[in-house]
């Protein structure tokens, strides 16, 4: 039976409306922690790592720090507007810019040969889920499965290639064959069903 507009108005917001900044320091918050974050990374790579390490420090907080700039736009907008549109572009910056973050830190420590980013980011992942087991949303679970198919498709051409090619420092090459055949199974296996929970969940 279809709701009457009565329902529908005495309906509770999904979590991404009632997420939508309605204070200043809510639109900041994560983009700062973003900025943080990118420039930790920045300067640790090069600071404590090698010319790999510093590469791929390089590289993964810029592609943070682009995503801090997308969340403080896409946060302003939604907290300027109050609209049910702008809050859904939000979600959705919020999506990409979370699951995105967690890919790179995750391929970058596993590259980098340290498997700190690996495990924060599986714990961050795992907190995430059952965080918002009630209220995911579609594209939440379509973003999951994205990023962990290409955690694994990552993280199994590093496991072939510390097999294979020589020259490549014995620390490196023991995360690369150590965990990432772990990483690339576990990886897959979300994704698979993450994949499958999305095609029961609504496109709303």
């Amino acid at each position: 039976m279809e709701p009457t507009d009565e329902t529908r108005d005495t309906e509770t917001p999904p979590g991404w409306v009632l997420r939508t900044p309605t204070r200043a320091s809510e639109v900041w918050l994560l983009p700062l922690l973003a900025a943080v974050l990118a420039a930790g990374l920045i300067v640790g790579g090069v600071v404590l790592g090698d010319a790999v390490a510093a590469i791929t420090g390089i590289t993964v907080g810029t592609c943070i720090a682009v995503g801090a700039v997308a969340l403080a736009v896409a946060g302003h907008t939604a907290y300027t507007e109050q609209s049910r549109a702008a809050s859904w572009r939000l979600h959705v910056v919020n999506v990409v810019v979370g699951s995105g973050s967690l890919l790179v830190v995750a391929l970058g420590s596993l590259v980098s040969g340290v498997l700190f980013g690996v495990v924060a980011g599986s714990l961050v992942t795992a907190v995430r889920v059952v965080h918002t087991a009630r209220t995911v949303s579609w594209i939440d679970r379509v973003a999951l499965g994205v990023v962990s198919s290409a955690l694994a498709v990552g993280a199994a051409v590093l496991v072939v290639l510390g097999l294979t090619v020589t020259g490549i420092p014995s620390h490196r090459v023991a995360v690369w064959v150590g965990a990432g055949w772990l990483v690339a199974v576990v990886a897959a296996v979300v994704a698979v069903v993450q994949f499958r929970a999305a095609a029961r969940t609504p496109r709303d």
